[in-house]
């Protein structure tokens, strides 16, 4: 917690340009994080199941209430997730205490065994292979019944799965999450929000949703079919990168996954240069081409397809790709079976009529220009931050999949697969109903509920004495060895 809280400090006073303290907070940053990892490390040696009990554990610090592998995740503690105490904890979570890896986890499931059927990793498998069927059943519909005939056997099955979705992902995780913590304070579940909003897959569902509810109000309206494709055609290209998600647990895939991210950040925040670049080329471009041309917007601007703007980034932006169009710089493709005029009444009035070009050398010089700016310096240029991306996260490789692996456990472990979940969230509130009311009828079990209701996951348990103690006694030791160390020198 102080590590996290000194390391935002870092970041508030890093806005500011305040450097020197800056640095201050960091480095005190990571000395309460060395502490940290040397309490696990210590506690891990002598009490396997306690360490794990310990770091799964919410406490309340500083009026914050939260356990330390939460907080360690929700503040980028890439070294404490990823500590052999922390995955081990997530593999039991992961195989439900019956396997250590995936082999001996299927033996279990052919075998029938209730908790592997039970399992995190099932419900991970169940919903994946679900989602693939529906990613068949859209596929199917876009290709053929996007019609308006009414609704088909694959319309149906897609409507279905993105109201079941949308329940597993909205109601559980925003409205379940941040309510019934009511053990937290208001700023905590606006920080539970938050993450839940910064984080790109969710950002991927929420997307989803808007775009399909768009196309379904686009078709009871009647605006056109063309439109009606446009806007489907997005919401699956959207699925499929939500599916990308089951890969994020193969460490192959999920590396993979992870580069292409920060790639993907990179290029987009390389993307304002090149766009600044393919303006003023394509201005220049179509300046000398087609000088005084006033027809910019046709028909005040509603005829949205036919603006001129498209012309003017459209022939820089593809020269990018090696597409040169040298012909058109030249003006040779006029009237060589193109449609095109030199009088301005004609293709004023007519969106279809192109204008001829008027040739100039200077356009040549200007292509040349930008072509060597263009391909030679910004291309290589943005390969080599891909080039130095992909070395970050390789050297960084197990570090990475083990800090992203532990969110994807912590959801799976209270998730089920879509859409059967609608049932099983009914069957499981029953079953939860039921267990309380026994429970209220006993009056042994208020330290067995004390302790379940502290877990941030529901795993390895140990009481909260036993806890507290085991804390203090390796924080004293480490106190006491950096104590020794600072006197000797």
């Amino acid at each position: 917690m102080a590590s996290s809280i000194l390391n935002t400090m870092a970041e508030m006073v890093n806005s500011a340009k305040d450097l020197k303290l800056n640095n201050d907070l960091l480095k005190h940053s990571r000395l309460f994080e060395k502490r940290a990892l040397f309490l696990m490390d210590s506690l891990y040696e002598e009490n396997e199941i306690g360490c794990m009990s310990l770091v799964n554990t919410e406490d309340k610090v500083w009026g914050i209430r939260v356990a330390p592998v939460e907080c360690a995740f929700d503040n980028g503690m890439i070294d404490v997730v990823g500590h052999p105490c922390v995955q081990r904890l997530l593999n039991r979570i992961w195989y439900k205490d019956t396997a250590a890896m995936w082999r001996d986890w299927m033996k279990n499931v052919v075998r029938l065994s209730g908790a592997a059927w039970t399992s995190p990793a099932m419900m991970f498998m169940v919903h994946y292979l679900l989602m693939f069927g529906i990613l068949i059943a859209y596929s199917a519909f876009l290709l053929s019944n996007v019609n308006d005939s009414g609704i088909g056997f694959y319309e149906m099955l897609l409507y279905f799965w993105i109201i079941a979705d949308a329940v597993e992902e909205i109601v559980r995780n925003i409205v379940i999450t941040v309510q019934r913590q009511r053990t937290h304070n208001q700023s905590r579940k606006l920080f539970r929000l938050y993450c839940y909003l910064t984080n790109f897959w969710n950002v991927l569902a929420l997307l989803m949703y808007i775009v399909i509810v768009s196309a379904i109000l686009v078709r009871i309206f009647n605006v056109g079919q063309r439109m009606e494709i446009r806007i489907y055609s997005l919401g699956l290209f959207i699925i499929y990168m939500r599916f990308f998600h089951s890969l994020m647990v193969l460490k192959y895939f999920g590396l993979k996954l992870i580069m292409i991210g920060k790639m993907l950040k990179e290029l987009l925040q390389f993307s304002w240069i090149l766009f600044v670049f393919i303006v003023c080329a394509g201005v220049m471009y179509h300046s000398n081409m087609y000088p005084n041309h006033r027809d910019m917007w046709p028909k005040f601007g509603a005829d949205l397809e036919n603006w001129r703007i498209w012309k003017i980034v459209s022939l820089p932006y593809w020269q990018l790709y090696g597409e040169l169009s040298l012909d058109q710089l030249r003006g040779e493709n006029n009237g060589n079976g193109t449609s095109c005029t030199s009088v301005e009444s004609e293709w004023e009035s007519n969106t279809n009529m192109e204008r001829c070009v008027e040739y100039d050398w200077a356009i040549m010089v200007i292509a040349a220009m930008y072509l060597l700016i263009s391909n030679l310096l910004l291309i290589n240029l943005i390969i080599a931050l891909f080039s130095y991306r992909f070395e970050e996260v390789q050297n960084n490789s197990d570090r990475l999949w083990k800090y992203w692996r532990y969110a994807i456990i912590k959801d799976y472990s209270t998730r089920f697969p879509v859409p059967i979940n609608v049932l099983l969230h009914v069957v499981n509130g029953i079953v939860i109903v039921c267990k309380r009311q026994r429970q209220n009828g006993k009056t042994g079990n208020i330290r067995e509920q004390k302790s379940v209701s502290r877990k941030c996951i529901d795993a390895c348990s140990l009481e909260p004495e036993t806890l507290v103690q085991l804390q203090a006694k390796y924080a004293t030791s480490r106190l006491y060895s950096e104590m020794t160390t600072n006197s000797m020198h």
